[in-house]
C-alpha cells in the first residue's frame, strides 16, 4: 500500500502542474452540454435528452483526459521506468487509474448538479445523476487505460482509441443513461445502478493486470 500511495501522490502532483490539461476537460464538458441546450432549447424535450447528453458529455471528455496522461507520461520516459521498476506493474497501473480517476472524472462529477440544474432536473434526479456518475465513472476510466495501453504505439491514437472503447463503453452508457431515464418515468433505478457498481468492480479487479500486458507490448 505504502508503494500505492506513493504512485498516487506523485502522479497527482504532476497532474497539479498541468493544471491545462483538466481545466481545458472542464471547460469542454461545460461547453459541449451548452451546445445542445443552445442548440435544441431548454424545455421539456430537451430534459428527457438530458440523460443522454451528459453522459455522452462525461465519456468523450474522460476520453481525453486519460489520452493526454498517456501521452504525457510516454514523453517524459514515466513508462519505461514504470515496465523496468521491482513492483507488479498492475499495482502501479492501478494507483495511475485511480490518479485519472481523480484528476479527469472527479471534477467533472462535480459540476454535474449545476448543470443538471441548468438542464432543469430536479434535487433527487441530480442526486441520481451524481450517484451513477461515482459508480460508473470508475469503469470508464479503467477500460479506458486498457485502451491507452493498447494504442499507445500507433500514430493518432486518440481515433484508434475511441474506435477500440465503444463497443466497452457502450453497455456503461446504455446503463448511466437509462437510469436517470428510469427516474424521469417515475420508476427507481436500483437496478441500473447496481449493474453499474459491478462494472466498476470488474474493471477495477481485471483491468489493470490487462493493462499491464498492453503496456509491455506497446513499449517493446
Amino acid at each position: 500500500m505504502k508503494v500505492f500511495y506513493a504512485c498516487l501522490r506523485n502522479d497527482m502532483r504532476v497532474m497539479l502542474r498541468c493544471r491545462s490539461t483538466w481545466i481545458h476537460s472542464l471547460i469542454f464538458f461545460i461547453i459541449f452540454i451548452s451546445l445542445f441546450g443552445i442548440a435544441l432549447g431548454f424545455d421539456s424535450h430537451f430534459v428527457k435528452l438530458s440523460p443522454a447528453i451528459i453522459w455522452i458529455a462525461f465519456l468523450v471528455t474522460s476520453l481525453f483526459g486519460i489520452e493526454a496522461f498517456f501521452a504525457t507520461e510516454r514523453e517524459e520516459g514515466m513508462l519505461e521506468q514504470l515496465i523496468l521498476s521491482p513492483h507488479p506493474l498492475w499495482w502501479l497501473i492501478c494507483a495511475k487509474s485511480v490518479a485519472i480517476w481523480i484528476a479527469t472524472c472527479l471534477p467533472l462529477i462535480l459540476m454535474s448538479p449545476f448543470l443538471g440544474i441548468m438542464m432543469q432536473l430536479s434535487g433527487l434526479e441530480n442526486f441520481i445523476l451524481i450517484l451513477t456518475l461515482l459508480v460508473g465513472s470508475p469503469a470508464l476510466t479503467f477500460v479506458g487505460v486498457i485502451g491507452a495501453a493498447l494504442t499507445l504505439a500507433l500514430p493518432r491514437s486518440g481515433v484508434f482509441l475511441g474506435l477500440l472503447l465503444l463497443p466497452l463503453y457502450i453497455p456503461i452508457l446504455i446503463l448511466g443513461e437509462s437510469a436517470l431515464a428510469t427516474l424521469l418515468a417515475s420508476e427507481w433505478p436500483d437496478f441500473q445502478i447496481i449493474l453499474l457498481g459491478a462494472i466498476s468492480v470488474l474493471a477495477f479487479t481485471l483491468a489493470p493486470h490487462a493493462a499491464s500486458a498492453a503496456l509491455k507490448v506497446a513499449m517493446d
